[in-house]
């Protein structure tokens, strides 16, 4: 095909992240989309100690609650959530972690952070904030090549 060497370069590159196993998450036998839902689950019970809805994952992930739902019934199967009925509104359901889920995120977060804190270390300070500058170009170049798509 016609790629220039520098296409082809940041087309392996971004091909090795894969083999590195850098979007596998920290705990064995979680899928990365689990270790997303954990955090988020979290995160939406430090804002409402009440717990979070499907409804609410599924918008902090910016997916459909139908792709939420299967991810909570494993979490929930393993014993890290748990799920009840709001007492001022019987309809809605909540969830929130159990200890035992706690502890999983916390170890996770963890994991995360030294991943992310040995990348500092490896790259230093200045090369790591310019890696930070540029994967948020990125970031904003993919998101508008994705918006373009949608409206075509």
């Amino acid at each position: 095909m016609g790629e220039t060497p520098k296409t082809q370069r940041l087309m392996e590159v971004f091909n090795r992240f894969r083999r590195a196993g850098w979007h596998k998450p920290p705990l064995e036998g979680l899928k990365p989309s689990e270790v997303k839902v954990l955090f988020f689950i979290h995160r939406g019970s430090h804002n409402d100690p009440r717990g979070v809805m499907i409804s609410s994952i599924s918008s902090m992930m910016e997916v459909t609650s139908p792709t939420v739902t299967p991810l909570v019934r494993s979490l929930e199967n393993r014993g890290l959530v748990v799920r009840y009925t709001d007492e001022e509104d019987r309809r809605a359901v909540r969830i929130k972690l159990t200890e035992q889920g706690e502890a999983v995120t916390r170890k996770a977060h963890e994991a995360y952070t030294r991943r992310f804190t040995g990348l500092i270390n490896h790259l230093g300070e200045e090369k790591s904030g310019q890696l930070a500058e540029l994967l948020e170009q990125v970031y904003e170049y993919l998101d508008q090549q994705h918006r373009s798509q949608q409206d075509q």
